[in-house]
């Protein structure tokens, strides 16, 4: 089974019977953590939800409030055993702790990282390597992922850097090599490409160019739009309604001639692609006019948990529910709060979660 297999199969088994039997919002411990190390980040993409933060905030500012090194390893040391830590930012090759940070969480977890690659050195990309497992699941570092939305003008274009496509390129490329002569298959890489009006036209090219890199995955994840939305994470998600977001629209025939060539594209390459979890019918209704949120559920509340930059924790960002500077992580997973947040989304799924790729169809 592939790595991707094993992660859903993981996901089902933690959260099927809590979701199915108990009524009350108790779940198993969780399972996959995210750790959102920074919200700073050297590029500005034009589709990211942060992106006028990032240019209105002063860095100082963007900086306060962070976890230091010493809160972020106490994090670490919170979750289960055998849990899977993926670390994402912003940029988190931004801290200047951060390979002290990666190198403590796979000493002692199965670690996951996602980053727009740019500014990872050789030495970096090297020690990637070094901190894989001989397989998996056993701790380590099993896969990196790269964020890359098109070949190189368009993708620095919907960056904003010039250079960006080259640098993380050169840098999976040598990782991969390195990979290769070290006879190692972890970690895996996975190419990760927003599905987009400013991409659209030349995604069938990302499986042979994700290939060319040395890549083993090819992502395509649809565009977000929730976190444009005042007081998301603050307010009742129940508060924001259909009619407040503006989610992304594409034609319909381009789109469905993108998916299908960039589909036949991975078969010629082969390399693996992975679509959201639905039929590629809703992901082009997505775009065409939104989805029929009844026929979609989310599981994610019971068996993942998200620790923000500052210490704030999500099941996911629409609702805040603790803080990890005044509770521990187990006191939160199931204290109330979580467990409210779980019952509301046995009922149904929010606006909010409009294009959020843990949506799970259901069949």
């Amino acid at each position: 089974m592939s790595m991707a297999g094993l992660y859903r199969l993981a996901l089902h088994m933690q959260s099927g019977i809590p979701y199915h039997v108990f009524k009350g919002g108790f779940a198993f411990p969780a399972w996959h953590y995210y750790l959102e190390v920074t919200r700073r980040c050297n590029l500005r993409c034009a589709m990211c939800q942060y992106i006028q933060w990032l240019k209105e905030t002063p860095v100082a500012l963007q900086k306060q409030g962070e976890l230091t090194t010493e809160e972020w390893k106490s994090v670490i040391d919170q979750t289960g055993r055998f849990s899977l830590l993926t670390f994402t930012g912003g940029e988190p090759w931004l801290r200047q702790d951060f390979m002290e940070l990666l190198e403590y969480a796979c000493s002692r977890r199965v670690t996951h990282c996602i980053s727009n690659c740019t500014l990872l050195t050789e030495e970096d990309a090297k020690l990637c390597v070094e901190l894989a497992p001989k397989r998996v699941p056993a701790k380590g570092f099993v896969s990196l992922g790269v964020s890359l939305d098109a070949p190189r003008g368009r993708h620095d274009a919907i960056r904003g850097q010039t250079g960006a496509f080259d640098k993380a390129a050169h840098t999976i490329t040598f990782l991969t090599r390195y990979r290769t002569e070290r006879g190692r298959r972890w970690p895996m890489v996975h190419v990760t490409s927003v599905i987009q009006a400013a991409n659209l036209d030349v995604l069938p090219e990302m499986p042979g160019l994700a290939r060319d890199i040395g890549a083993d995955v090819l992502n395509l994840t649809m565009e977000i739009r929730y976190h444009d939305m005042k007081g998301v994470g603050e307010v009742d998600p129940s508060a924001i309604k259909a009619s407040d977001i503006k989610l992304p629209r594409l034609e319909r025939a381009p789109l469905e001639r993108a998916l299908e060539a960039t589909r036949q594209a991975a078969d010629k390459a082969g390399i693996t692609l992975r679509l959201p979890r639905m039929p590629v019918e809703h992901v082009i209704g997505y775009y065409t006019g939104g989805l029929e949120l009844s026929q979609f559920r989310c599981r994610q509340p019971w068996t993942t948990l998200i620790v923000g930059y500052r210490g704030e924790v999500f099941p996911c960002f629409i609702q805040k529910v603790g803080d990890i500077r005044e509770n521990r992580l187990k006191e939160i997973w199931n204290g109330p709060e979580m467990r409210t947040f779980r019952q509301r989304c046995r009922v149904g799924l929010w606006p909010l979660c409009q294009g959020c790729c843990e949506m799970e169809y259901r069949k």
